[in-house]
């Protein structure tokens, strides 16, 4: 990595902490890396470094980003980056004070994610396998949406990952902690079918999900998987591959009411992380409650 000005260690040492204490991935590390370099570059034209930086000086940093017209959620998570440097500094005695105590950057709105209907699920599921390509496309849209997959989550899978006979996952989420996932009837059934016909693609290496070469299955080419099969079933809606896992975490909580086990699901360190699923919970019963009660 390129690192600027006589901040250049201390900033190796917290990226070097973050990927092999705290086991954030590889593009969080590169998104705090650049947040670092851009605000090194502000403290030198400031003439200031890490150890002698006032409160009145971050601020104006975010001043001016803000005049730049950086969104909010782009200033949060600079405030992050830097809250998490000064901290790290810190704790380190590289600093005797947090100079970002008190420092305050717009509040995010809390955005209820996107999710499908249970009818919509089955319309998306019901693809006609007549293909190896439909065979591998109908097993993804099924596991993610079983098991509330992450889209990173999907693509590492390997086919040890899977035991079809006991039906369950094995899952390496954020921070490379593994966890245990059922999976369902139907996917068990649409990964057989693709198991089956995976070697017509002529495997290169273990991945569960692989390319027309053999190769593993990028992020990208799962999500044009998924917008292809959106369009062709019909719905009337453009998705992410997070929308299943977002659907199948509210259609769980929405069933069960078990916010604990919907958070152990979907790997949630949080349970606050969670908590936005009971919003969604909320609106789908004031709809039933507009369109059911005598007096609503």
């Amino acid at each position: 990595m390129d690192y600027l000005n006589k901040t250049d260690s201390n900033i190796y040492d917290f990226l070097s902490y973050l990927k092999n204490e705290k086991l954030y991935t590889q593009d969080t590390i590169t998104n705090y890396n650049l947040d670092l370099k851009q605000f090194t570059e502000y403290i030198s034209d400031i003439n200031r470094d890490v150890y002698n930086i006032e409160k009145k000086s971050i601020e104006k940093f975010f001043m001016n980003l803000n005049s730049l017209g950086l969104c909010p959620s782009s200033l949060a998570r600079k405030a992050s980056t830097l809250r998490s440097y000064f901290m790290f500094l810190l704790k380190t005695s590289m600093i005797s004070s947090n100079p970002m105590l008190g420092i305050k950057t717009p509040k995010l709105s809390k955005k209820l994610p996107n999710i499908l209907s249970v009818r919509d699920i089955d319309t998306l599921c019901d693809i006609k396998v007549d293909s190896v390509v439909a065979k591998r496309d109908k097993a993804i849209i099924e596991v993610m949406y079983s098991s509330a997959l992450r889209l990173s989550e999907l693509s590492g899978l390997n086919l040890d990952s899977v035991d079809t006979s006991s039906k369950y996952v094995k899952v390496l989420g954020k921070g490379s902690k593994e966890r245990i996932l059922p999976l369902g009837a139907k996917a068990t059934d649409a990964l057989c079918e693709w198991i089956s016909a995976r070697a017509g693609y002529n495997p290169t290496n273990n991945a569960l999900f692989i390319n027309k070469y053999g190769g593993r299955l990028s992020n990208r080419s799962i999500q044009t998987r998924i917008n292809f099969w959106v369009k062709k079933q019909g719905l009337n809606c453009k998705i992410s591959p997070h929308t299943l896992r977002h659907s199948c975490a509210t259609h769980l909580l929405e069933a069960s009411g078990d916010l604990r086990a919907v958070q152990e699901f979907l790997g949630h360190e949080d349970i606050s992380t969670t908590q936005i699923y009971t919003n969604m919970d909320f609106e789908h019963l004031n709809r039933v409650y507009k369109h059911s009660h005598p007096r609503a």
